[in-house]
Protein backbone atom coordinates (compact mmCIF):
# COMPACT_ATOMS: atom_id res chain seq x y z
CA UNK A 1 0.00 0.00 0.00
CA UNK A 2 1.56 3.50 -0.63
CA UNK A 3 2.45 5.88 2.30
CA UNK A 4 0.03 7.60 4.31
CA UNK A 5 0.98 11.07 2.82
CA UNK A 6 -0.69 10.12 -0.23
CA UNK A 7 -3.71 11.42 1.80
CA UNK A 8 -2.33 15.08 1.27
CA UNK A 9 0.38 15.35 -1.70
CA UNK A 10 -0.27 11.73 -4.02
CA UNK A 11 2.70 10.52 -5.39
CA UNK A 12 3.25 11.15 -8.96
CA UNK A 13 4.51 8.49 -11.61
CA UNK A 14 5.66 9.33 -14.47
CA UNK A 15 7.73 6.08 -15.42
CA UNK A 16 5.71 3.38 -17.70
CA UNK A 17 8.40 0.81 -16.64
CA UNK A 18 9.58 0.85 -13.23
CA UNK A 19 13.56 1.77 -13.77
CA UNK A 20 15.65 -1.38 -12.65
CA UNK A 21 12.98 -3.64 -13.28
CA UNK A 22 12.98 -3.75 -17.19
CA UNK A 23 14.07 -7.16 -18.01
CA UNK A 24 11.48 -8.61 -15.22
CA UNK A 25 8.60 -6.74 -17.23
CA UNK A 26 9.84 -7.47 -20.70
CA UNK A 27 9.71 -11.71 -19.91
CA UNK A 28 5.85 -10.72 -18.35
CA UNK A 29 5.12 -8.95 -21.62
CA UNK A 30 6.60 -11.62 -24.04
CA UNK A 31 4.49 -14.36 -21.79
CA UNK A 32 1.47 -11.79 -22.50
CA UNK A 33 1.63 -11.59 -26.06
CA UNK A 34 2.72 -15.35 -26.36
CA UNK A 35 -0.48 -16.34 -24.35
CA UNK A 36 -2.80 -13.98 -26.24
CA UNK A 37 -1.70 -15.36 -30.07
CA UNK A 38 -1.20 -18.57 -28.80
CA UNK A 39 -1.62 -19.86 -32.62
CA UNK A 40 1.85 -19.18 -33.82
CA UNK A 41 0.64 -16.20 -35.85
CA UNK A 42 3.53 -13.55 -34.62
CA UNK A 43 7.39 -14.40 -35.32
CA UNK A 44 10.05 -13.71 -32.42
CA UNK A 45 10.73 -10.21 -34.37
CA UNK A 46 6.68 -8.86 -33.83
CA UNK A 47 6.89 -10.50 -30.40
CA UNK A 48 10.25 -8.31 -29.42
CA UNK A 49 8.79 -5.15 -30.84
CA UNK A 50 5.35 -4.98 -29.32
CA UNK A 51 7.14 -6.23 -26.00
CA UNK A 52 9.72 -3.55 -26.40
CA UNK A 53 12.24 -6.17 -25.89
CA UNK A 54 15.59 -7.12 -27.35
CA UNK A 55 15.53 -10.50 -29.63
CA UNK A 56 18.00 -12.57 -28.15
CA UNK A 57 15.89 -12.22 -24.37
CA UNK A 58 12.61 -13.48 -26.31
CA UNK A 59 14.93 -16.52 -28.30
CA UNK A 60 16.79 -17.01 -24.94
CA UNK A 61 13.34 -17.80 -22.88
CA UNK A 62 11.32 -19.60 -25.73
CA UNK A 63 14.19 -22.07 -25.53
CA UNK A 64 13.74 -22.42 -22.00
CA UNK A 65 10.30 -22.55 -22.71
CA UNK A 66 10.64 -24.81 -25.37
CA UNK A 67 12.99 -27.42 -23.35
CA UNK A 68 10.19 -27.01 -20.79
CA UNK A 69 7.62 -28.56 -23.67
CA UNK A 70 5.23 -25.44 -23.13
CA UNK A 71 5.94 -23.90 -26.33
CA UNK A 72 7.16 -25.14 -29.91
CA UNK A 73 8.48 -22.07 -30.86
CA UNK A 74 6.21 -19.41 -30.98
CA UNK A 75 3.32 -21.85 -30.26
CA UNK A 76 1.92 -22.38 -27.55
CA UNK A 77 1.80 -25.94 -26.74
CA UNK A 78 0.85 -25.89 -23.39
CA UNK A 79 -1.39 -23.01 -22.06
CA UNK A 80 -2.05 -24.26 -18.92
CA UNK A 81 1.52 -24.90 -18.24
CA UNK A 82 2.58 -21.20 -19.50
CA UNK A 83 -0.27 -19.57 -17.41
CA UNK A 84 1.05 -21.54 -14.30
CA UNK A 85 5.27 -20.45 -15.46
CA UNK A 86 4.31 -16.97 -16.07
CA UNK A 87 1.81 -16.61 -12.61
CA UNK A 88 5.47 -18.17 -11.01
CA UNK A 89 7.36 -15.20 -12.20
CA UNK A 90 7.96 -12.35 -8.96
CA UNK A 91 6.37 -8.84 -9.58
CA UNK A 92 5.80 -5.97 -7.45
CA UNK A 93 3.53 -3.56 -8.36
CA UNK A 94 1.74 0.22 -6.22
CA UNK A 95 -1.43 -0.26 -5.37
CA UNK A 96 -3.73 1.92 -3.21
CA UNK A 97 -6.86 0.83 -1.54
CA UNK A 98 -10.50 3.29 -1.45
CA UNK A 99 -13.80 2.41 -0.14
CA UNK A 100 -16.74 3.31 -2.81
CA UNK A 101 -19.92 1.53 -2.63
CA UNK A 102 -20.69 3.00 -6.68
CA UNK A 103 -16.93 2.43 -8.17
CA UNK A 104 -19.22 0.59 -11.13
CA UNK A 105 -21.40 3.45 -11.90
CA UNK A 106 -18.03 5.44 -11.61
CA UNK A 107 -16.41 3.42 -14.52
CA UNK A 108 -19.36 3.96 -16.44
CA UNK A 109 -18.87 7.91 -16.49
CA UNK A 110 -15.17 8.58 -16.15
CA UNK A 111 -12.67 9.28 -19.11
CA UNK A 112 -9.70 8.12 -17.35
CA UNK A 113 -7.88 4.79 -18.59
CA UNK A 114 -8.28 1.36 -16.47
CA UNK A 115 -8.93 -2.31 -16.92
CA UNK A 116 -10.79 -4.69 -14.35
CA UNK A 117 -9.24 -7.70 -13.38
CA UNK A 118 -9.32 -10.25 -10.73
CA UNK A 119 -13.19 -10.84 -8.91
CA UNK A 120 -15.01 -8.27 -10.51
CA UNK A 121 -13.50 -8.95 -13.63
CA UNK A 122 -13.72 -12.56 -13.58
CA UNK A 123 -17.78 -12.20 -12.35
CA UNK A 124 -18.23 -10.52 -15.67
CA UNK A 125 -16.81 -13.25 -17.76
CA UNK A 126 -17.12 -16.50 -15.91
CA UNK A 127 -19.73 -15.74 -13.00
CA UNK A 128 -18.18 -17.47 -10.72
CA UNK A 129 -16.91 -15.53 -7.74
CA UNK A 130 -18.76 -12.65 -5.65
CA UNK A 131 -16.80 -9.48 -6.61
CA UNK A 132 -15.75 -8.86 -2.86
CA UNK A 133 -13.35 -6.40 -4.14
CA UNK A 134 -12.89 -3.99 -7.69
CA UNK A 135 -9.25 -4.38 -8.94
CA UNK A 136 -8.18 -2.25 -11.51
CA UNK A 137 -5.27 -1.42 -13.54
CA UNK A 138 -4.41 2.32 -14.42
CA UNK A 139 -2.07 4.31 -16.21
CA UNK A 140 1.10 4.88 -15.01
CA UNK A 141 1.21 8.73 -15.13
CA UNK A 142 -2.80 9.03 -13.84
CA UNK A 143 -2.63 8.30 -10.09
CA UNK A 144 -3.19 11.79 -9.12
CA UNK A 145 -6.26 11.84 -11.75
CA UNK A 146 -7.68 9.16 -10.10
CA UNK A 147 -7.36 9.72 -6.44
CA UNK A 148 -8.75 13.27 -6.90
CA UNK A 149 -11.61 11.71 -9.25
CA UNK A 150 -12.10 8.96 -6.26
CA UNK A 151 -12.07 11.09 -3.40
CA UNK A 152 -14.43 14.04 -5.07
CA UNK A 153 -17.01 11.47 -5.22
CA UNK A 154 -17.08 10.08 -1.60
CA UNK A 155 -14.45 7.75 -1.62
CA UNK A 156 -12.89 6.97 1.70
CA UNK A 157 -8.72 6.19 1.48
CA UNK A 158 -7.69 2.89 3.09
CA UNK A 159 -8.40 -1.04 3.16
CA UNK A 160 -11.87 -1.04 1.07
CA UNK A 161 -13.40 -2.61 -1.92
CA UNK A 162 -11.58 -1.09 -4.27
CA UNK A 163 -7.56 -1.17 -5.47
CA UNK A 164 -6.20 0.69 -7.85
CA UNK A 165 -2.91 -0.52 -9.30
CA UNK A 166 0.07 0.50 -11.72
CA UNK A 167 2.38 -1.75 -12.92
CA UNK A 168 3.29 -1.70 -16.19
CA UNK A 169 0.82 -0.38 -19.00
CA UNK A 170 1.79 -3.30 -21.35
CA UNK A 171 -0.59 -4.68 -19.03
CA UNK A 172 -3.66 -3.17 -21.48
CA UNK A 173 -2.44 -5.02 -23.92
CA UNK A 174 -5.27 -7.08 -25.57
CA UNK A 175 -7.85 -5.58 -22.91
CA UNK A 176 -11.65 -5.76 -24.04
CA UNK A 177 -15.18 -4.82 -22.87
CA UNK A 178 -17.95 -6.37 -21.22
CA UNK A 179 -20.61 -3.86 -21.07
CA UNK A 180 -19.10 -1.44 -21.59
CA UNK A 181 -16.51 -2.22 -18.33
CA UNK A 182 -12.81 -2.69 -19.95
CA UNK A 183 -11.47 -5.97 -18.48
CA UNK A 184 -7.47 -7.12 -19.10
CA UNK A 185 -7.04 -9.60 -21.43
CA UNK A 186 -7.85 -13.36 -20.69
CA UNK A 187 -4.41 -14.90 -20.34
CA UNK A 188 -3.47 -11.86 -17.59
CA UNK A 189 -7.12 -12.31 -15.64
CA UNK A 190 -5.81 -15.87 -14.78
CA UNK A 191 -2.65 -14.97 -13.94
CA UNK A 192 -3.69 -12.03 -11.45
CA UNK A 193 -6.35 -14.55 -10.19
CA UNK A 194 -3.50 -17.49 -9.58
CA UNK A 195 -1.61 -15.03 -7.94
CA UNK A 196 -4.31 -14.07 -6.08
CA UNK A 197 -4.63 -17.01 -4.11
CA UNK A 198 -7.24 -18.66 -2.15
CA UNK A 199 -10.84 -19.77 -4.16
CA UNK A 200 -9.66 -16.87 -6.89
CA UNK A 201 -7.50 -20.03 -7.87
CA UNK A 202 -10.63 -22.47 -8.94
CA UNK A 203 -11.85 -19.53 -10.64
CA UNK A 204 -8.67 -19.58 -13.10
CA UNK A 205 -8.64 -23.47 -13.15
CA UNK A 206 -12.51 -23.12 -14.22
CA UNK A 207 -11.19 -20.51 -17.22
CA UNK A 208 -8.09 -22.52 -18.26
CA UNK A 209 -10.68 -25.97 -18.71
CA UNK A 210 -12.37 -23.65 -21.52
CA UNK A 211 -9.23 -21.64 -22.10
CA UNK A 212 -9.87 -21.23 -26.15
CA UNK A 213 -13.68 -20.23 -26.13
CA UNK A 214 -12.67 -17.77 -23.28
CA UNK A 215 -9.53 -16.09 -25.84
CA UNK A 216 -12.75 -15.94 -28.42
CA UNK A 217 -13.71 -12.85 -26.03
CA UNK A 218 -11.07 -10.81 -26.72
CA UNK A 219 -12.21 -10.68 -30.14
CA UNK A 220 -14.96 -9.38 -29.39
CA UNK A 221 -15.25 -5.37 -29.41
CA UNK A 222 -18.14 -5.68 -26.30
CA UNK A 223 -19.27 -9.06 -24.79
CA UNK A 224 -22.78 -8.69 -23.38
CA UNK A 225 -23.31 -11.77 -21.56
CA UNK A 226 -26.82 -13.75 -22.30
CA UNK A 227 -29.74 -12.44 -19.67
CA UNK A 228 -30.23 -15.26 -17.40
CA UNK A 229 -34.16 -15.49 -16.92
CA UNK A 230 -35.33 -15.47 -12.77
CA UNK A 231 -37.16 -19.44 -12.08
CA UNK A 232 -40.48 -18.73 -10.65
Amino acid sequence: MMPMQSLVQPPSYTAQSPKGRHRGIKTERIFRILLNNPENTFTRYRIAKSAQAEQIQVSLLLRRLEKSHLVKGTYVADPKGLLTEWSRLPIKFESQSYMLTNILDLLKKTSLDYALTTYQAETMVNHYLFPTRTDLYIRANDFEKWHNLLGENGALVGGGNVRIRLYDDHVFYNRFYVNGYSIVSIPQLIVDLIREGGVAVQAAEMMIRDYHNFLQLNQLEDYRPPLVEAVA
